[in-house]
């Protein structure tokens, strides 16, 4: 899930962190840190807390066989 899929669904970082018990400033790390990503225990929360409106988006995750194959 891409960090701007919540902010819309929910009008804000802070609405949407708000949403999931979780800080505004982990928006500024999943941007600076993971490319733009939310990490994968939010994404789920997201899911839950938009009664299933916003998609995890597991293409968005790679596996950590792909993260093998890469580094080879």
């Amino acid at each position: 899930m891409r960090i701007e899929e919540p902010i819309k669904f929910f009008g804000s970082a802070a609405k949407a962190a708000s949403a999931i018990g979780y800080n505004r400033v982990c928006f500024n790390d999943w941007k600076k840190k993971n490319g733009g990503v939310v990490s994968p225990k939010a994404a789920a929360r997201f899911v839950k807390a938009s009664g299933g409106a916003l998609d995890f988006g597991f293409n968005d995750y790679s596996t950590a066989e792909e993260d093998q194959q890469q580094a080879a």
